[in-house]
C-alpha cells in the first residue's frame, strides 16, 4: 500500500491504464490508497470491461472500456470470453515477469518479480515477437500521431481483424497461436494450459463425451472447434 500511496501523493486526478476486464486490480488499487482515496478520482481506461466492472466502479472509482464498456456491446463480449481474454493478454504479456508483491529497499519500495518457469519464458519469447509488430505498426502510424489526427485511430473499425481472429481463424493462426498456453488462474503461472488442445484423430472423426469435456474446458473454443474438425486435412483461409 506504502508503493501506491507515495506514487499517488499529492494528486487528485489519477488515470490507469490497462488490457481491463472486471475492474478488480483498480478496485484493489483504490483500496490501497486507505484514507487517501475519496479524496481522489480515479479513472481507469480499458480495451474492454465486462459487466461485472459495474460491481467496482464508484463515484470515485469510473471505468471506461473501448472494445466493450461494462459488457456492452454483448456479440463482442462473447468473443472476448471465448478466447479474445486470453490472446489480448498474450498480446500484453510483460516481459519482465509477474510482479509478485512489494519490498523495502534503501532506495525505495520496489516491485518483486516472479521467477519465470520454462513454459511462460517461451510464451513471453512469442509475446515479444508479436510486440515487435505492435510497435512497427505504432512507427508506421507516428507521423499521423505527430500532427494530431487521433480520431484516425480511435475507430473501433479497427478492432475487427482481432474478432475476426477469434470467430474465424485461418490455417496459418491455428498453427500460430493454439499451443499457446495461458495460466490456470489469476496471480499464478505454475499451471498453464493450451488455449485449444489438439485432440488424437479418433475424438476427431468420431467426436464424444472427451470432445465435448475439451471443448467446455478450451480457452479459445473456435480455435478448438477448427484445429479438432473432422476433416482434419481441409485448411482455412
Amino acid at each position: 500500500a506504502d508503493y501506491f500511496k507515495t506514487a499517488c501523493e499529492g494528486y487528485k486526478n489519477i488515470a490507469l491504464i490497462d488490457v481491463g476486464w472486471m475492474g478488480n486490480i483498480q478496485s484493489v488499487f483504490a483500496r490501497s490508497l486507505g484514507g487517501q482515496w475519496t479524496e481522489k478520482q480515479i479513472h481507469g481506461f480499458y480495451l474492454a470491461t465486462f459487466a461485472g466492472a459495474n460491481d467496482n466502479r464508484s463515484i470515485y472509482n469510473k471505468m471506461f472500456g473501448w472494445l466493450t464498456n461494462y459488457g456492452h456491446p454483448q456479440d463482442k463480449c462473447d468473443l472476448f470470453l471465448s478466447g479474445g481474454v486470453e490472446i489480448m493478454e498474450f498480446a500484453m504479456a510483460d516481459n519482465t515477469g509477474s510482479t509478485i508483491g512489494y519490498k523495502k529497499t534503501d532506495n525505495g519500495i520496489i516491485p518483486v518479480r516472479e521467477d519465470s518457469s520454462g513454459s511462460e519464458i517461451e510464451y513471453l519469447k512469442k509475446a515479444a515477437r508479436l510486440q515487435s509488430g505492435i510497435i512497427s505498426f505504432f512507427e508506421y502510424v507516428k507521423p499521423l500521431i505527430q500532427k494530431g489526427n487521433y480520431a484516425a485511430l480511435s475507430s473501433v473499425v479497427l478492432s475487427e481483424p482481432f474478432f475476426e481472429l477469434i470467430a474465424r481463424p485461418s490455417s496459418a493462426q491455428l498453427d500460430a497461436l493454439s499451443s499457446l498456453t495461458h495460466s490456470e488462474s489469476a496471480g499464478s503461472n505454475a499451471e498453464r494450459i493450451v488455449l485449444a488442445k489438439k485432440l488424437p484423430l479418433k475424438d476427431k472423426l468420431f467426436p464424444g463425451e472427451n470432445y465435448i469435456k475439451e471443448l467446455n474446458a478450451s480457452y479459445w473454443k473456435e480455435g478448438f472447434k477448427r484445429i479438432n474438425r473432422k476433416k482434419f486435412w481441409a485448411k482455412y483461409s
